[in-house]
C-alpha cells in the first residue's frame, strides 16, 4: 500500500483531491498536530488501512519532533494500543 503526503494530509489513491482513504491534520498554537479525522473507502476496509495512515502520521510526528492531539475517536483508539504511540500523544 503506498501512502502519500499531500497538504496536512496523508492519502492512499491516485491524488489528494478524490483520496481512497485519508487521515486529515492541522497544526496548533505550539506546532503539534491535531488529526481531525480518517477516512476509509468500503473496498479498503479491514484491510488495516486506516491503523497503516495513523502509524505514518505517528512517524512523521516522531521524525518531527512534535506530539498528536487524536481529536479522532479511531486515532485515539490506535495510539492508546500502542506504547511507542502514546507517548506522543499530547497531553
Amino acid at each position: 500500500m503506498d501512502i502519500k503526503k499531500g497538504e496536512n494530509m496523508f492519502f492512499v489513491g491516485e491524488d489528494d483531491v478524490n483520496p481512497e482513504a485519508e487521515i486529515i491534520y492541522s497544526v496548533d498554537d505550539d506546532g503539534d498536530y491535531v488529526v481531525e479525522g480518517t477516512r476509509v473507502d468500503d473496498h479498503l476496509t479491514n484491510d488495516g488501512v486506516g491503523t497503516r495512515l495513523v502509524e505514518t502520521m505517528a512517524e512523521f510526528a516522531a521524525q518531527e519532533d512534535r506530539k498528536i492531539d487524536p481529536q479522532c475517536p479511531f486515532t485515539r483508539n490506535v495510539m492508546e494500543k500502542d506504547d511507542e504511540m502514546r507517548k506522543l500523544i499530547k497531553n
